[in-house]
């Protein structure tokens, strides 16, 4: 297999063992000939101005060489295979690429305008092409990274820097619920790069990183289509993928979406099985029914049955009504060990809910959101937690208010309907 090397090439030396190479775009990497390791890309001046390069005078073959590499995700970190980072020119790679839900609109109509956004980029100074001390190091300077929190955002958001055109990317969870988006990456106008850091996303401050995208190439998925290959149907809808950048290895899911991308039924695509829909219908008027019930319960009670849903899911309870007097109040934390047995990421995870519950009519405001993020920053929860805030609510809907509060702070709506379709589907 040929690889393509078309953008790289050996711009220095230091002896016979360590060599400069040039990735395009202002990017490079350290290549250890004798480890067979490439470093995880930088920008080329951070590279030249920690170290003494000589001008290349070897005769390296790099078509014969790079497909035998190992190269690092992140700065001495995991090591990848050289082909499933950079891909090669009959086999592309494809990505899994999870959006902020609480901005999906917005998201959505940047899509359509050719521009995949993600978030973590609310600062002019956060750009990936700095490499990964400099991005760390504006964290700190931006008073952002309290938590330690800026290593683990390069490790997932690092691995837009191996996104090269024609790329498969799979949106879960767009333009809403019921599909997802198969989408093909390619440069970015005058680079080398699909990946650009860019203007924000109005009207937020944030979503800098951007993955352009070929506007001939988005197709529109129902989960329920009946051809949608059962393997697509069970992992994207599941919560077991834990980064929103994601490799995809599983060879059985790559060839699933590359049969779905290439059906000639483009339209049929979009649309679910018509018993489903009737289905769907009836189901949703029980749901808004039982919700009207469970109004009448007690805010003690009400807060039993969402308890009773998650131990039913094999979750377990660390606390319950937790407060820190401070305005901080937690009425439910929840822990399940998750084997992460998917294309994405190959180990478990620890996956906390930290849960508010409302008993409301008409609309919830902006409390139970500020209460949340109050009392995440007193759990003391280890690295290894991988963190959820939701909000639930018996409500029809959220205010304004709430949803442009729980953007900026990560926390998941789920208004009465939602959490009736939950807490049937796990009994």
């Amino acid at each position: 297999m040929q690889t393509n090397v078309s953008n790289i090439k050996i711009v220095g030396q230091e002896g016979s063992e360590r060599y400069l190479l040039s990735l395009g775009n202002d990017q490079a990497s350290i290549l250890h000939l004798k480890e067979k390791v490439l470093s995880a890309p930088m920008h080329i001046e951070s590279f030249y101005s920690h170290g003494f390069w000589q001008d290349y005078q070897g005769n390296l073959n790099l078509n014969d060489l790079l497909p035998l590499l190992q190269v690092e995700v992140t700065l001495g970190g995991p090591l990848m295979p050289f082909s499933e980072l950079y891909g090669s020119e009959e086999e592309s790679k494809c990505v899994v690429f999870r959006q902020n839900d609480a901005a999906r609109k917005l998201l959505y109509q940047e899509i359509l305008q050719g521009r995949l956004r993600q978030g973590w980029g609310y600062s002019d100074r956060f750009s990936l092409f700095q490499g990964q001390q400099s991005f760390i190091q504006s964290y700190q300077n931006e008073k952002t990274d309290l938590d330690g929190k800026a290593q683990k955002q390069w490790n997932v958001l690092s691995r837009m820097l191996f996104i090269k055109e024609g790329d498969t990317i799979i949106i879960p969870k767009q333009p809403d619920y019921h599909h997802f988006l198969i989408v093909k990456a390619k440069q970015a106008p005058d680079s080398h790069s699909c990946y650009e850091f860019s203007l924000p996303l109005e009207p937020t401050n944030d979503y800098r990183h951007v993955i352009h995208i070929d506007l001939d190439h988005i197709q529109k998925v129902h989960y329920d289509f009946p051809l949608t290959p059962l393997i697509v149907k069970r992992l994207l809808k599941s919560i077991a993928y834990s980064s929103p950048v994601n490799m995809v290895r599983n060879q059985e899911f790559k060839q699933a979406i590359v049969e779905v991308f290439s059906s000639n039924e483009k339209e049929e695509l979009e649309k679910a099985h018509p018993l489903h829909d009737k289905l769907q219908t009836i189901e949703n008027k029980l749901y808004t029914e039982w919700v009207k019930t469970v109004r009448n319960l007690t805010p003690s009670d009400f807060e039993k049955l969402v308890k009773k849903c998650m131990k039913d899911n094999g979750f377990t309870i660390l606390k319950s009504n937790s407060y820190d007097r401070k305005g901080g109040d937690i009425d439910l934390l929840c822990s399940k060990n998750i084997p992460v047995e998917t294309p994405f990421e190959l180990k478990s995870i620890n996956l906390t809910y930290c849960i508010q519950i409302k008993k409301h009519e008409d609309l919830t405001g902006s409390t139970g959101v500020h209460q949340l993020v109050s009392m995440e920053k007193n759990l003391n929860l280890d690295e290894a937690h991988v963190i959820q805030k939701i909000l639930i609510s018996l409500a029809d809907g959220f205010t304004e208010e709430c949803k442009e509060l729980a953007a900026d702070n990560r926390v998941e709506l789920i208004n009465g309907v939602d959490f009736a379709q939950i807490y049937f589907k796990s009994i």
